[in-house]
């Protein structure tokens, strides 16, 4: 049950996503402007090249990010329902902790910090355009 419900969060978001992109008349998803400041501020603390992470995913840059880690390439390119990157950023993702990681007592007492809505959508909206280096 909480597995559907993971995936059911992706799909929403994923279909938010799209209805938000014709919204805006299809603007294009920038990696530089919009993608890689979320990533430097909230999964560069963990996942850079010089850290020691489990996963062996260092998001320096676009084309760290799409080699991935351990775990596979993190961006299936035009489907962020199907995209690891939004599974773990999701509330329930298949393995491990949500990203970013937090505090366990954080989490405990419901004061962690996640990615926000709009920014898991932007990332949604940037997969399903292409996941570009743009």
């Amino acid at each position: 049950m909480m597995r559907r419900a993971g995936i059911i969060l992706v799909l929403c978001i994923t279909g938010i996503a799209g209805v938000c992109a014709q919204e805006k008349g299809g603007k294009e998803v920038s990696f530089k402007n919009d993608i890689f400041p979320v990533i430097k501020s909230r999964c560069l603390p963990c996942h850079a090249e010089d850290n020691f992470n489990p996963s062996d995913l260092s998001l320096d840059s676009y084309d760290d990010l799409m080699q991935g880690g351990k775990n596979g390439a993190p961006i299936v390119a035009g489907k962020a329902g199907e995209s690891m990157l939004l599974k773990k950023l999701g509330e329930k993702p298949p393995f491990g902790d949500r990203m970013p990681l937090n505090k366990k007592e954080l989490i405990k007492e419901g004061k962690a910090k996640y990615l926000s809505e709009s920014e898991l959508k932007t990332i949604a909206e940037w997969i399903n355009q292409g996941a570009k280096n743009n």
